[in-house]
């Protein structure tokens, strides 16, 4: 067995040297080479001077001269390679397209895989000696660490002799990683280095391989430092411990970003990110209760302070900083250090919501909100990190206290335990103080923003709500809304003392704003779930006041913000809540938002754009007032219906035309969202039809036995079908012109629909076709439909409507022929008389009106 252990360490050996001996070897070859095409390159130019060519005059490629190639910083003027021929052609559009990531990744495919697999070789030599039991656990780990010397040494031998070069970079990467995995199998297999000592080390590995990617390149940058993230996962004993794995990579992350100081690559700053998030996203999958939050915190830190220097986050930020470098999303340009904190905060929030709430989480998620708070301080680019953060935060919070319904009817709110809701207090007032005082610490420092002081008062309402919905579930608690409406009455009184020692403070603006938002929170406490949209409506009243008193155009944009999440609830409710049917909720729930809007509007009538706004959303809130109060009458106070019937269809083909013509208004004094409402106004129309068509076809009483109350008149039928030719008439004349036709043409036979079935429920108390019709019935039926004809001519001549003529005429037509075959077939004596007399006497007014209005030919 030790001839084989002897036999087996020898061979390791001799493919070490040979695999180091063919490095330099393939690189000597290829320096000789690149000698030998400068000479080939000189002997031609020497050729040309030697004939006196000149410049030619034929049209060909242009060219310019080839810059020099970019060298390290620390290569010697003498090591330098020969820079190509003086003149060379300019490559045309379509060769230098290819010039991206991809052309680069297919031009050094090489120079990665062979230092990935000279790093894998080193760990696996480790992995072989383990499994196959050959060596002491000192000498594989010794063997291993030798490895990684040997190629360090061979990569910077073979770099002070021929220059810097990638692929000496991609040794030295392949040499780094088996540093990192000789350590990693000494902590964690093997027991041989205490964890301090393992870090140390570490450490070294980390900060030597950054100071060598100083003159290698940032090839050894991404090879060694990203690399070293796998190799926790490649020399693993299946132990569990996550923690050792974060603290690694965090120790990776930071020599990576201190390299970015010297080398910035793209690639490099988002490898960095991906990795340390990486290791975020794998402890999830373990219980890790307390290191989540400080690794983060730490790494956004990093991010901030490491490529920059600015260890306190005291200093300004600067132009010529790794992260200050642009990288365009969605259109716009982002500094590289924003997308990247945005990043980390939402992995925050994504480990809040996964963790939910324990005994140490003030330790674990505090870091994080003071990181963000000092970074903002001093770096207007990240101003608004400290809001992303409290939002992020604010929403896992709320996500973890989601469950599903048994009953499968979606998502409640499950509030927290005894134990947990104290607790959780405590940690919302120790979040609320923190933010406060960093806030308080910014505007100091910067002086007033209104980002900060927005934050400042806003920020513990914030955390009172999230504590509220937490710790009641929902539950009506008095004294969660005296609170929030002490909060309120002390946001005021600060406020009416900061206007009359000043009547433009900045700052009594937050103060009024947090007063009315602590008076809404108090409200919607206090009045249950629909409570919360009147408080969010009242605010418009509030806001409006403010915006007459303090000209920031910003205002407009938060006015526009509620109104549109006032519009937005009142118009979803079906979908977004369920609301008791003991209270008449509807009424001053919908009736009170739309009375806060139009009295916002009267207050900003000397703004006209942002009067027209608030007008516009006051009639839409009108009409869903209207289609709430009436399903709240009709469905003895249900309003919301899972059944679809008459009643349903009637109210939604009024409802969704009313609407249709609303969104037409408010298209046509939009400057920004023309296309949206105009889209929503056709769709809305043509649900509207649908839900009329639907009405009168299938779901019609005739024949589908839907019940309409004995009542005359004032029934379903007026709503179903009298309401709806009142909606098309509005549409011919207040919507696009397009519509107009079709609009016309459904009011008239809407009307006649109308009027048939009221004279059936007016004789028979009911709608059934099955019922039998008497005499006195069909004679009401010729004389309502005979007078809409007479109407339909003498409109279509006075107005000149060819088509409105054509249909009086054609009912009239019908009239005469149900007339003869059906009302006379079984009168007699006077009855046939007086009958035929009236009829005639008919026929003839309406054949002076025809020659009168018909033959003067109306037009369309």
């Amino acid at each position: 067995m030790a001839i084989l252990a002897l036999w087996a360490t020898a061979l390791v050996i001799l493919v070490v040297a040979g695999a180091i001996l063919g490095w330099v070897a393939f690189f000597r070859v290829r320096d000789l080479s690149r000698q030998l095409d400068v000479l080939r390159r000189e002997l031609a130019g020497a050729r040309g001077d030697t004939l006196g060519e000149g410049p030619s005059t034929a049209p060909g490629p242009a060219v310019v001269p080839a810059p020099a190639p970019a060298m390290p910083p620390d290569v010697p003027p003498d090591q330098a390679p020969d820079a190509p021929s003086p003149l060379i052609p300019t490559a045309p559009p379509a060769a230098r397209a290819g010039s991206g990531l991809l052309a680069r990744l297919a031009a050094s495919w090489m120079l990665w895989l062979g230092g990935l697999c000279v790093g894998l070789a080193g760990i696996f030599m480790v992995k072989y000696s383990i499994d196959a039991g050959l060596l002491g656990p000192g000498a594989r780990v010794a063997l291993a660490m030798a490895t990684g010397l040997g190629l360090h040494g061979a990569a910077e031998w073979l770099r002070r002799r021929s220059g810097a070069d990638p692929s000496f970079a991609a040794l030295a990467g392949g040499a780094s990683i088996t540093l990192y995995g000789a350590v990693l199998a000494g902590l964690h297999l093997y027991g041989l280095f205490e964890p301090r000592l393992a870090f140390a080390l570490l450490a070294i590995v980390s900060l030597a391989t950054m100071g060598l990617a100083l003159a290698q390149g940032p090839f050894l940058a991404a090879i060694g430092i990203l690399g070293a993230y796998v190799v926790p996962i490649l020399v693993s004993d299946n132990s569990g411990n996550i923690v050792a794995a974060m603290v690694f990579s965090l120790l990776v992350s930071a020599a990576g970003l201190l390299l970015l100081r010297h080398v910035y690559r793209p690639w490099l700053w988002w490898g960095l990110a991906a990795g340390a998030l990486g290791w975020l996203a794998i402890s999830l999958t373990s219980r890790v209760e307390v290191f989540r939050g400080i690794y983060l915190a730490l790494l956004a830190w990093g991010l901030v302070a490491l490529p920059a220097g600015d260890w306190l986050l005291a200093r300004g930020e600067g132009d010529g900083e790794p992260g200050a470098r642009r990288h365009t999303l969605f259109g716009r340009p982002w500094r590289a250090d924003q997308l990247a904190l945005a990043l980390v905060v939402l992995a925050w929030g994504w480990a809040i919501q996964s963790q939910g709430f324990s005994a140490g989480a003030l330790v674990q998620w505090l870091p994080m909100v003071v990181v963000l708070g000092l970074a903002a301080r001093c770096r207007e680019s990240l101003a608004w990190l400290p809001w992303l953060g409290l939002g992020v935060q604010w929403l896992a919070w709320l996500s973890s206290a989601l469950h599903g319904d048994p009953a499968g009817s979606g998502y409640q709110l499950r509030a927290l335990t005894d134990w947990q809701a104290r607790g959780f207090m405590e940690f919302a007032a120790a979040m609320s103080m923190t933010q406060l005082a960093l806030a308080l610490l910014h505007l100091r420092t910067r002086g007033f923003d209104h980002r900060q002081m927005a934050l400042a008062c806003l920020a513990p309402l914030l955390w009172l709500a999230l504590a509220y919905l937490l710790v009641s579930g929902l539950a009506l608690s008095l004294w969660w809304s005296v609170a929030a409406l002490l909060a309120g009455l002390g946001y005021g009184l600060v406020a009416g003392l900061r206007v009359q020692r000043s009547a433009s403070d900045g700052a009594a603006l937050w103060f009024f704003l947090g007063g009315h938002f602590a008076y809404s929170l108090a409200a919607a406490i206090q009045f249950r779930e629909a409570g919360l949209t009147l408080a969010l409506a009242a605010q418009l009243v509030s806001l409006a006041w403010l915006r007459q008193r303090y000209p920031l155009p910003w205002l407009d944009r938060v006015i526009k913000g509620v109104l549109a999440l006032v519009v937005a609830r009142l118009t979803l409710n079906p979908w977004l809540a369920t609301y008791p049917a003991d209270v008449h909720w509807s009424l001053w729930t919908y009736g009170g938002a739309t009375l806060c809007c139009l009295l916002a509007a009267w207050l900003s009538r000397r703004d006209a754009g942002l009067r027209r706004w608030l007008e516009a959303a006051g009639l839409h809130l009108l009409v869903l007032t209207l289609g709430a109060e009436v399903r709240y009458w009709l469905y003895d106070g249900v309003i919301f219906q899972r059944h679809y019937g008459l009643t349903e269809a009637a109210i939604n083909a009024s409802l969704w035309t009313a609407m249709a013509l609303t969104y037409h208004h408010r298209a046509r004094h939009s400057t920004g969202l023309e296309g949206f409402y105009r889209g929503c106004s056709r769709i809305l129309l043509v649900l509207g039809a649908g839900s009329y068509a639907l009405a009168a076809t299938t779901l019609n009483p005739l024949w589908s036995g839907e019940a309409v109350a004995p009542t005359p008149v004032i029934n379903v039928l007026l709503l179903a079908y009298g309401l709806p030719v009142v909606m098309a008439l509005a549409v011919a004349l207040y919507h696009e012109g397009r519509w107009r036709p079709a609009a016309l043409a459904t009011a008239g036979a809407g009307l006649l629909l109308f009027a048939t079935l009221e004279i059936r429920h007016l004789w028979q108390g009911a709608v059934a076709l099955h019922l039998p019709t008497g005499n006195g019935e069909l004679y009401s039926y010729s004389a309502v439909w005979l007078l809409l004809a007479v109407a339909a001519l003498i409109a279509g001549g006075l107005w000149r409507w060819r088509g409105l003529y054509r249909a009086g005429m054609a009912l009239l037509a019908m009239v005469i022929a149900k007339i003869f075959l059906v009302d006379m077939a079984g009168l007699a004596g006077l009855l046939r008389v007086a009958s035929f007399m009236g009829l005639g006497l008919a026929l003839l007014g309406l054949a002076w009106l025809h020659r009168r209005f018909g033959g003067a030919a109306p037009g369309a």
